[in-house]
């Protein structure tokens, strides 16, 4: 009775929430036809309506949040949704066609909903002493986490019953268990999170009389009561692991303060994925009452302080190295958020916790909207500093690049990575002395005069070597005189390797056997006959090298080869076997190839 009664609550809940949100669930629909659309055809792109109608869902739940809390006519409720439509065209228009491969409307969309998300969960505590922010929090994380649940669930069960199905009964079209998911991903679940979101006080509430409202606040308070699973997690798992986590760090920052941890960039996302989880742990214990919990409130951010200080301070330097990149940018920007986050935990009461949402929302607004966001900022900087680094280096001269090899390894390094973001965001245009078709992995050579280099190891050209055979300029391979042709594959990885395999064909009546046995990092092929006599053998570390050789010594068109450079013979007495290479690859823990084999028996 108690299963069937919480499905009878559910199924009520998703109703209400229906009729709570009814432009919420037009946009989500939209969004569950046009997932359809793209199912069944893959290769159309939809992604400006679908980023369009994400928006236009938000929107309208922030401004149903914003009636509920601040009005109490109907009217206002009208005109609220005719402004979050309003608002859902103007970034339809705004965000142009093309939108598919655009990094950028794509970084700006997904700030733009997160943001949203956050003044959804902040709303209902402005100026509200019923729901502080650390509830309001915690009350979308448990309707979070429980959506999670009985989606996973669902989804579990339809996909049980579709293979079912498909095995034992007859067969069905991996489609439609898409679409099933479909409606799951895009209308069950987010319908059904906000069926967990109570009708929070608001402008209404603030009009009943105390006694009338008490009935109302027991069901907030059941609302906002922290689970015993998750009060044990938080206070005995959490808080402990993240004090031993606190003081790795703070002893590696203070035996390092002096030198490396201004230049290690492993330790960023290390301390920002902190910062993270110390702002998080800090909401969520402002919901408990107990010793560990109070002891992290009083302490944590008073040393959260400090180290995202200091590396908000890094993140400035290293723009010295390379400028700043979109992704730069938001490391400082979140690094700035942070210090204020961690100054409004010390010295501030939990109840003003809601200043975060502001400092968030407000910094999540100028990284978006032009000329101080964070993708106009990153192209006019990489474009500044890469004409900046050419200057230097006397390449350019009357608006134009002159190629030159004599650079320092550090300025090639530079250069290129300035070059291949430039090209990567699509900023080639915006570059006046840059040739209209520039494409940095074709023309990068000719244009600088040096190879694209990436770091300072062993491989000059970067993290590893690679070549393949130029297919586009039509080559010609010649096979007079040759019994047989195969077809080979070379895989080595340090985490995944094929041990060796065997091929058998046949020549002139003759069966014969390709054995590739794997020795160190590179395989020996190895010929044998019928009666397993080893005919000839042939290690492939001799191929790399001598391929990679001539690409450093003679040089090859942007690691193109030609099929005079791709071929290797060996033989002996018996057998003469030619080697053309299709593509190398090498770099520290993988070795890779693609090669044709031509074999023939004196």
């Amino acid at each position: 009775m108690k299963i069937k009664d919480a499905f009878w609550k559910a199924y009520k809940g998703m109703g209400r929430s229906i009729s709570r949100y009814p432009l919420t669930v037009l946009f989500l629909i939209a969004v569950a036809v046009l997932n359809s659309f793209m199912i069944e055809n893959p290769r159309e792109d939809y992604a400006r309506y679908l980023f369009t109608f994400l928006v236009g869902a938000m929107l309208s739940i922030v401004g149903q949040m914003v009636y509920e809390r601040f009005f109490t006519q109907l009217n206002t409720r009208y005109l609220l949704m005719g402004g979050s439509a309003l608002l859902t065209a103007g970034y339809y228009f705004a965000v142009g066609p093309q939108t598919q491969y655009n990094i950028a409307i794509s970084v700006k969309t997904g700030v733009a909903l997160f943001a949203l998300m956050i003044a959804f969960i902040w709303i209902p505590s402005i100026k509200n002493i019923k729901v502080p922010f650390h509830r309001s929090f915690l009350s979308a994380l448990k309707a979070f986490f429980t959506t999670v649940l009985f989606s996973a669930v669902l989804t579990a069960g339809i996909s049980a019953i579709f293979y079912a199905t498909d095995y034992l009964l007859f067969n069905v079209d991996y489609k439609i268990l898409m679409h099933l998911m479909n409606i799951v991903a895009s209308l069950f679940a987010p319908i059904y999170f906000l069926s967990m979101t109570p009708l929070y006080p608001g402008k209404r509430e603030e009009m009943i009389p105390d006694e009338a409202w008490a009935k109302r606040g027991e069901t907030l308070d059941r609302q906002f009561m922290v689970p015993r699973f998750l009060e044990v997690l938080i206070s005995y798992i959490i808080i402990p692991l993240t004090a031993i986590y606190t003081l790795i760090l703070v002893v590696y920052v203070v035996r390092n303060i002096a030198g490396e941890f201004w230049t290690d960039n492993l330790m960023e996302p290390l301390l920002v994925s902190y910062a993270i989880i110390v702002i998080i742990v800090y909401i969520l214990a402002c919901n408990l009452d107990n010793k560990f919990a109070d002891l992290f409130r009083k302490i944590f951010p008073k040393i959260l302080i400090p180290i995202v200080v200091f590396q908000t301070i890094a993140s400035f330097l290293k723009i010295r190295e390379m400028g700043v990149t979109h992704g730069r940018y938001y490391v400082i920007l979140f690094g700035i958020f942070a210090t204020i986050a961690g100054v409004i935990f010390s010295f501030m009461k939990p109840k003003h916790n809601g200043l975060i949402a502001i400092a968030l929302l407000v910094l999540s607004a100028i990284s978006i909207i032009p000329p101080i966001d964070a993708f106009t900022v990153s192209k006019n900087n990489q474009i500044s500093f890469l004409e900046k680094k050419l200057m230097e280096n006397d390449m350019l001269v009357d608006d134009a690049i002159v190629p030159k090899s004599d650079v320092s390894l550090s300025d090639k390094i530079v250069i290129t990575k300035l070059a291949s973001y430039i090209d990567n965001m699509g900023y080639n245009k915006e570059v006046a002395y840059l040739p209209n078709d520039f494409n940095v992995y074709s023309d990068f050579s000719d244009t600088y005069g040096f190879d694209m280099t990436y770091s300072e190891t062993e491989y000059p050209q970067g993290e590893g070597e690679f070549v393949y055979l130029n297919w586009e300029a039509n080559p010609v391979v010649g096979i007079a005189g040759f019994d047989v042709m195969l077809h080979q594959y070379l895989y080595y990885s340090e985490v995944e390797t094929s041990t060796g395999e065997t091929t058998d064909f046949e020549a002139d009546g003759q069966q014969y056997q390709l054995e590739k046995r794997l020795e160190d990092s590179y395989y020996v092929l190895v010929l044998k006959d019928a009666a397993g006599e080893e005919l000839l053998a042939y290690n492939t570390e001799e191929l790399y090298d001598t391929i990679f050789e001539k690409s450093t010594t003679s040089g090859f068109d942007k690691g193109n080869l030609t099929v005079e450079d791709a071929t290797i013979t060996t033989e002996n007495d018996r057998i003469r076997m030619t080697i053309l290479v299709n593509s190398l690859e090498r770099m520290p823990d993988f070795v890779g190839g693609d090669l044709y084999l031509f074999i023939e028996f004196k």
